[in-house]
């Protein structure tokens, strides 16, 4: 199916390319959601615009310049990523509430690169660089409507790499929030906090203050608002803007502090702490960074991880505010968005911009209305570049890398979400792990990586080993198939009472596409239920005239013992469950009488289905009907694997030794996307001449009319014949007869109903069994002999 894919993709490309004159104004619209929203501004929703960017632009400024130095920048480079996505993303964004910028995970591995590449480039250089590569990487794919690549990326993947990314932030800014020297703070996590521990004798009591205050400042001012101010959006302001506060309090103090501090011999001051010092002002000359193939090929990995992790933040945020207020977002839309506004940021000294959750948030809180507000943010940011940068020269870094450690905190997951996974999915759990560990001792690239390769994994583990299930139908609801009682694959302790088809006919369903990961283990396990289930029809060879590897007799002795062996295990695990509900009924009688037949999901006389071992007490095997409705795709490989199954299953009843024994391949509920693929490959006709067809025809108008004559023959009875399938009467018409008589006896639409004869694709599985029942009877009459 994948060359008819492309065909049609290749279509739709070609289709829009000639409508693209016509359909420029729409296009110009789509792409610049703000023509659609603009016209129909209204003016009470600028108050609220206004408050939120304002509030985001408080919380900006510390938060971009304090990403910067995570990553090893100036801090100005952080400003310059803050105003040119939070603008670009009014005019392009689908969005109100999410704003883009500088973030703590992207700043970590922008940080990594900057450390790889400082033999070579100025930190400046490869931020741009970073910052071009990734933009344009994203803006290909959103030209290319390729979003669909992010399903591939699991949410617990995020979680975990997020966790690890914020984690490994705070323990890197431990160093600078306790003033100690010394201490490279670009290696693994474990590694930081053990040279912070051998570095405490150079420990700054100052910069310890500066630190610890302002982080019982903005935790205190957090906990004070969320007790008393809940509810009270003039209160909260007070903990949104507690980022601004605490570094203005804490710049003042640090002027105080160092208001008579020495100078060097060149005038420049020697702090009493660790402080910014100089930042430039206003906005740098547009440079296009130093980009070459030699430098894309050494930073692939981190560019990569950046990319990825640009993408999947910005994403995920998204959808989550989306959601929470009932909105669409358009995917590919966000990435071209996301992809131009970084492309465009590379030449003005801006480091790789994504959205962030916590600034998105407070957008939510203040009420924002429309992407506007991103506009008012930028242009807070512009003016803190213009005008205010002088002021930045005494901000403490004990208090930045204290703004660092609680914003990034909101990231870290805690243990009851990963306790929630473990629940949930264990697989799942795993992949968290394995990208909070990984990102944890060894990079965030890494993490991502590898969380996504163990999902990935997992994913193809499911795909080539599906679920597989014997369905059998309930005696209450005959045209309903569940799986069987004895299936090794029942997920569930309900035990439903189910009879058994026709004897010699058996009913799979695989719950996956049949592609060339899963197909040889769907084929190994069918046969091993037919050889479960049914004897072999053929001619025994004798010891002469075996192969030497034929131990296929052995093998069917085990399988039939491991049956038992379950059966009996089911059969006691029943009986006990028989027991509780006996013991609940004489409670429920004694306590509330009217309610006593609603005591449980167990039929009162409920008898597992046998195992047996011995071939006299098998049927021979004269059908399987495949359910394909959980069947989605089928490749060459899953074709051949049923031609080969097929042909299998007829030697194993017996055709290759007797022509005239019957066998048929059947398929239900088969999907409009497999149908075709199976008519070409011949496997839904069936073996029938001419002649025989004239018979069948004649079978069907035969039965019909008995049916309608004497139902309780149709029912009872279907063959006269010493086979099996022939002789499928009074032993089983309790169990399934009756209730196709009952069934045929309703309306119109009975499921009883007899199914054209000339294919062996069905709607239903019981339409699949009597058009079984039907050929064989007419094989019967084309061979003039019985089947057995």
């Amino acid at each position: 199916m994948a060359d008819q894919e492309l065909r049609e993709y290749g279509r739709s490309i070609a289709e829009w390319l000639k409508a693209l004159p016509s359909n420029s104004p729409r296009y110009i619209q789509e792409r610049f959601p703000i023509t659609r929203w603009l016209p129909k501004y209204s003016r009470s929703w600028a108050t609220k615009d206004i408050v939120a960017g304002i509030t985001v632009g408080l919380i900006v400024v510390p938060q971009g310049m304090s990403y910067a130095k995570v990553a090893d920048l100036p801090v100005q480079h952080g400003l310059y990523s803050a105003y040119i996505g939070a603008i670009f993303y009014c005019f392009m964004g689908t969005s109100k509430d999410l704003t883009i910028g500088p973030t703590a995970v992207i700043s970590l591995i922008t940080g990594e690169l900057v450390a790889q590449l400082t033999h070579l480039y100025s930190p400046a250089q490869v931020a741009g660089i970073s910052c071009l590569a990734v933009g344009a990487l994203t803006m290909i794919l959103g030209v290319l409507q390729l979003g669909i690549i992010l399903d591939f990326f699991p949410s617990t993947v995020l979680v975990g790499y997020t966790t690890g990314a914020a984690a490994t932030i705070v323990i890197s800014q431990i160093p600078k929030w306790i003033g100690v020297s010394g201490v490279n703070t670009r290696e693994p996590a474990y590694f930081v906090l053990v040279n912070t521990i051998k570095a405490l004798p150079t420990l700054s009591w100052l910069d310890l203050i500066f630190g610890l205050g302002s982080l019982l400042g903005l935790v205190g001012i957090g906990t004070i608002v969320d007790r008393l101010g809940r509810g009270r959006f003039s209160i909260q302001l007070i903990k949104i803007s507690r980022f601004f506060i605490i570094t203005v309090l804490a710049t003042a103090l640090s002027y105080l502090v160092n208001m008579n501090a020495p100078v060097d011999s060149d005038g420049n001051i020697i702090p009493r702490i660790s402080i910014l010092k100089t930042v430039p002002s206003g906005l740098p000359m547009p440079q296009s960074p130093p980009v070459s193939w030699s430098i894309l090929r050494e930073a692939a990995p981190k560019l990569l991880a950046i990319a990825l992790a640009t993408i999947l933040e910005h994403i995920a945020i998204g959808k989550a505010f989306a959601r929470k207020n009932r909105y669409q977002i358009e995917g590919n839309q966000e990435l071209l968005t996301l992809g131009l506004a970084n492309v465009t940021a590379s030449f003005f000294g801006a480091y790789t911009a994504t959205g962030s959750f916590s600034r998105s948030a407070v957008n939510f809180q203040c009420g924002v209305k429309t992407p506007l507000a991103g506009l008012v943010t930028g242009a807070l940011v512009l003016l803190a570049l213009q005008m205010l940068t002088p002021l930045f020269f005494y901000i403490p870094d004990a208090a930045l890398s204290a703004v660092i450690m609680v914003a990034v905190s909101s990231l870290i997951s805690m243990p009851e979400v990963f306790h929630e996974f473990f629940k949930i999915n264990l697989w799942d759990f795993l992949s968290s792990q394995v990208a909070l560990w990984m990102t944890l001792f060894f990079s965030v690239e890494a993490g991502i990586a590898s969380g996504v390769g163990f999902s990935l994994l997992v994913l193809l583990f499911r795909v080539a080993r599906p679920q597989l299930h014997v369905l059998q139908p309930l005696r209450t609801r005959p045209d309903i198939f569940i799986t069987s009682y004895n299936s090794s694959h029942r997920s569930t302790n309900i035990i439903l009472d189910t009879v058994s088809p026709p004897p010699g006919i058996l009913v799979f369903r695989m719950e996956e596409a049949a592609t060339f990961p899963n197909m040889e283990t769907f084929k190994a396990w069918a046969q091993d239920e037919v050889y479960r289930y049914t004897r072999f029809g053929g001619m025994v060879k004798t010891a002469q005239d075996r192969l030497w590897s034929d131990d296929l007799e052995l093998h069917i002795q085990r399988l039939r013992m491991q049956q038992q062996h379950q059966h009996r295990q089911q059969l006691s695990k029943h009986q006990g469950q028989q027991q509780q509900q006996q013991e609940q009924q004489r409670w429920r009688q004694k306590t509330n009488q009217h309610n006593r037949d609603r005591l449980s999901l167990l039929p009162s006389k409920t008898t597992p289905p046998p195992s047996p071992l011995e071939d006299k007490d098998l049927p021979y095997l004269r059908a399987v009907i495949l359910d394909c409705s959980a069947m989605n795709n089928i490749d060459i490989t899953g074709l051949q694997g049923l031609r080969d199954l097929k042909e299998n299953l007829k030697d194993y009843a017996g055709v290759r030794d007797d022509p005239n024994v019957f066998f048929e391949l059947h398929f239900v509920a088969v999907q409009d996307k497999v149908l075709p693929t199976l008519e070409r490959s011949g496997l839904t006709i069936p073996i029938r001449s001419p002649a025989a067809k004239a018979k069948l025809q004649h079978v069907q108008i035969a039965r019909r009319s008995s049916s309608s004559s004497n139902s309780s023959d149709s029912s009872g009875s279907y063959f006269h014949s010493d086979d099996d399938i022939c002789q499928y009467s009074s032993s089983r018409s309790s169990n399934y007869g009756d209730h196709r008589k009952s069934a045929s006896m309703g309306s119109p639409k009975a499921i009883g109903s007899v199914p054209p004869l000339n294919s062996l694709v069905h709607l239903t599985i019981r339409d699949a069994i009597d058009a079984v029942l039907n050929h064989a009877e007419a094989w019967r009459h084309e061979v003039g002999e019985d089947l057995g």
